[in-house]
């Protein structure tokens, strides 16, 4: 058990889990109003990179990679209590973000005192994946709807042989 400082009791599985949570997004909420939006491209571009660097180092397989770049968001998007499915092919990794939790969670965030500086969730998010996906060599294509996304990520090896097949 983890004491709760605020109380003097131990915290319960859901209150760690909100506490995780409500950190992991005040620092995120912080790097973006520190950064500022013009300059929150160079924030991400790091992320990206090193994301990218540990995907290669724990998959060196660029099918491999291109399978699992959406995991993390996948696990991430679960935290947040989204409502989201997922349909793994031989040629694509599809993510359909049906009803986004992190919406929800800005804008209780907000009504806390949180300070926000992108409009969407998305501004982030799809700058990420998609930076990341292009350091592997990869592609990962995205619908953006109101509260939500569907995300398309092809397997290089099922490309490669769908257009020598047409070519």
């Amino acid at each position: 058990m983890v004491e709760n400082t605020m109380t003097g009791g131990t915290m319960t599985d859901k209150e760690k889990a909100e506490f995780v949570l409500g950190v992991y997004f005040r620092t995120q909420a912080a790097i973006e109003r520190y950064m500022g939006r013009e300059n929150l491209p160079e924030w991400t571009e790091h992320v990206a990179r090193i994301n990218s660097d540990a995907m290669r180092h724990r998959l060196p397989d660029t099918d491999d990679q291109s399978r699992d770049l959406l995991s993390g968001l996948r696990a991430m998007l679960g935290v947040y209590g989204s409502d989201t499915e997922t349909r793994t092919s031989a040629e694509t990794t599809e993510l359909d973000v049906r009803r986004c939790g992190i919406f929800d969670y800005r804008e209780q965030a907000a009504q806390r005192g949180v300070t926000l500086t992108l409009d969407r969730p998305c501004e982030f998010c799809v700058d990420l994946h998609q930076r990341t996906a292009a350091h592997l060599g990869i592609s990962a294509d995205v619908e953006l709807a109101e509260r939500g996304c569907r995300w398309t990520v092809p397997v290089p090896s099922a490309t490669r042989g769908r257009e020598g097949a047409t070519g």
